[in-house]
């Protein structure tokens, strides 16, 4: 990508919002890296860019965020910008305490062990919920464990959203906040017809150092249960659909009650133990 880059003369830009992730699976895959650490993996990823930036949230651990460049022209380029929309060079708008905090986390980074606990986590969900027999997307990632939503909900037409279906269906009989990657999230074209995604995916993402083992082993066991119990998911149907955004604002209804089926089966299978 580098080479094609400078043959062209276009400047290479790196999303690092999930460097660390991402180098922790470099050196698990990739023989080159195999006696490297975080650091030298992670200096190799951005030596090849033009610019670095990052959303601290994912990187880091507090709001805000950076762009990265070494090259003195760049640089310029920005400079000029960022006291116009954000604050004066030395703070970007951000206080001095999460300036702080993004420091601790960028060194955090660079810890193996610390990384390492959602990849592995997500790891053990996506190949504990394929032993069920669950589709699921291969290999696990470093973000989260999606859900082929299209497969498990073969009997809702696309036209009535089977990710953001089962989404909500987990939801329900768990409290678990899937996120819906399909249709929903695109929008509809200039003539305002829905274009439909190619796969239909329930995101499952794992942020660091916030869960237990317990507590991906609750998510198994209830997307194991819905899963069993998947033909009484049905559809859905928009009833506020802002022009942009409708994934995040828009708000949906079930086609039909099945909602209630599903709650009543699942109340019938679990009973006093709720």
């Amino acid at each position: 990508v580098r080479a094609i880059a400078d043959k062209y003369n276009i400047r290479l830009v790196l999303d690092a919002s999930l460097l660390g992730e991402n180098a922790f699976l470099v050196l698990q895959r990739e023989e080159e890296f195999k006696e490297s650490n975080m650091g030298e993996v992670m200096r190799t990823m951005t030596a090849m860019a033009d610019i670095v930036y990052f959303s601290a949230r994912k990187l880091s651990s507090s709001r805000g965020g950076g762009i990265c460049t070494d090259n003195p022209d760049i640089y310029r380029e920005l400079e000029a910008l960022v006291p116009l929309f954000e604050g004066f060079l030395t703070y970007g708008g951000i206080s001095v305490r999460e300036i702080e905090a993004m420091a601790v986390g960028l060194y955090e980074t660079l810890d193996e062990t610390m990384i390492s606990q959602s990849p592995s986590f997500i790891a053990y969900l996506v190949n504990a919920l394929d032993a069920h027999g669950i589709p699921m997307i291969k290999p696990a990632g470093v973000l989260g464990a999606h859900v082929d939503a299209m497969q498990v909900c073969d009997h809702i037409p696309q036209k009535e959203y089977p990710a953001g279906a089962l989404a909500a269906a987990l939801f329900l009989i768990s409290g678990i906040r899937g996120m819906e990657r399909g249709s929903i999230s695109n929008q509809r074209d200039e003539y305002g017809n829905e274009t439909y995604a190619d796969m239909e995916l329930v995101r499952l993402a794992v942020p660091r150092r916030v869960f237990t083992l317990s507590q991906i082993k609750y998510v198994e066991d209830r997307m194991k249960w819905l899963y069993d119990n998947r033909k009484l998911i049905g559809g859905l149907r928009f009833v506020y659909e802002p022009p942009v955004l409708r994934f995040f604002m828009g708000g949906l209804e079930p086609v039909s009650d099945w909602p209630e089926k599903l709650i009543a089966k699942f109340k019938e299978d679990f009973g006093e133990s709720l």
